[in-house]
């Protein structure tokens, strides 16, 4: 028998000339054991012809810019696994299979809490409907006072500022906004031109404004 040194391997031919075993080398067997049970080191190589014209190959080299043929096949070599090494390469390429079938990808839990900042998404529309939102549930929670408490407080404030405007008025009263506006129209008059817009003012019936002259009569 005639051996040849490879990288992965020999071939062993025996002295009929027509069957070559290929043995794989020790190390590489090792480095697969380490993984799978057992490691196929032996196979069997049936020598063979490519008859017809139909059936020729041939081995091409690419260099930089020109494609070089090296040479035609005439020999082939078919690969059988014996009966030594067939339960090993079975167990070698089921080992693979379930290999890619395992995810890429898994899911895992946290069995602590993670602290990461997380952007607010809610949009420029979502934050003004959610501002009107808190405003009604304010409104809501507006007790509402009896009508002489209420007018008595618009006259209270109305003593300090001629023009105030609906907001404010809300703030001081502390009423709803319809509840309030219902003594407004009654004894207020809606401004809607400058200097005083978007203002109430007291109608002239409910004025009590005391005039530079009244408080001259006083003083005399």
């Amino acid at each position: 028998s005639s051996g040849i040194n490879a990288e992965y391997g020999k071939t062993n031919r025996t002295a009929v000339g027509t069957k070559i075993s290929f043995d794989v080398e020790p190390k590489l067997c090792e480095k697969v054991s380490e993984e799978v049970a057992s490691c196929p080191s032996s196979h069997d190589m049936r020598l063979g012809t490519l008859a017809g014209p139909n059936r020729a190959l041939a081995v091409y080299s690419e260099g930089e810019e020109v494609i070089h043929m090296e040479g035609v096949v005439k020999t082939r070599f078919d690969t059988y696994q014996n009966q030594d090494s067939s339960r090993s390469y079975l167990s070698l390429k089921k080992f693979e299979v379930e290999r890619k079938l395992v995810p890429e990808r898994t899911i895992k839990f946290n069995t602590k809490a993670v602290n990461s900042f997380r952007p607010s998404t809610v949009s420029q529309k979502q934050l003004y409907t959610t501002r009107a939102q808190k405003e009604e549930k304010l409104a809501a929670k507006r007790i509402r006072l009896d009508k002489a408490t209420v007018e008595s407080m618009i006259l209270k404030a109305f003593k300090k500022n001629q023009y105030i405007s609906q907001k404010n008025l809300i703030s001081i009263t502390g009423q709803p906004e319809a509840y309030l506006k219902e003594f407004l129209s009654e004894m207020c008059v809606y401004n809607t031109k400058a200097p005083h817009k978007n203002t109430w003012e007291l109608k002239p019936e409910y004025r009590h404004y005391e005039s530079s002259a009244s408080k001259e009569m006083e003083t005399d």
